[in-house]
């Protein structure tokens, strides 16, 4: 398997990260609240700032990426993103695991969220996060590592 290389992400990188962000979710949203577009892009581009945005690649390839928040108590997966055709090929575990492996070393757990409808809920579960609460439409999940 490629190893995986990671770099902050720029200006012009968060228009290919909004595509792949689309690409994953748009059809989740739109079963959930509705997809509007302008609303999703503003949003999207307000809210994660590039220099916080990390993309992930594989033999030279941008597969996916992520934005982690730092909070004094866990860290939040805001998201996870890999490219649709590269998904199943154990690029969103290893990224996980590797997070996870920072949690660990600073005993923080990671906190996300995730639309009760998109499969990524299995996804998440299989890797030890565990449901903390829910609502209509999403679980809120936490992963705590293991006291070194």
């Amino acid at each position: 398997m490629s190893t995986l290389s990671c770099r902050k992400a720029d200006a012009p990188d968060m228009d290919w990260a909004y595509q792949l962000f689309k690409k994953g979710l748009k059809t989740y949203i739109d079963r959930t609240w509705g997809w509007h577009e302008l609303f999703q892009r503003h949003s999207f581009m307000a809210n994660i700032p590039a220099t916080h945005f990390t993309i992930v690649s594989a033999g030279g390839q941008d597969v996916g990426g992520y934005y982690l928040k730092p909070h004094a108590t866990h860290l939040y997966l805001d998201m996870l993103l890999i490219e649709p055709s590269q998904q199943n090929k154990g690029y969103g575990t290893r990224i996980v695991r590797h997070l996870q492996n920072q949690a660990t070393k600073q005993q923080l757990p990671i906190k996300l969220s995730v639309l009760k409808i998109n499969p990524a809920f299995r996804f998440y579960h299989r890797l030890g996060f565990a449901v903390e609460s829910e609502d209509d439409v999403r679980y809120r999940l936490c992963y705590r590592p293991l006291p070194l």
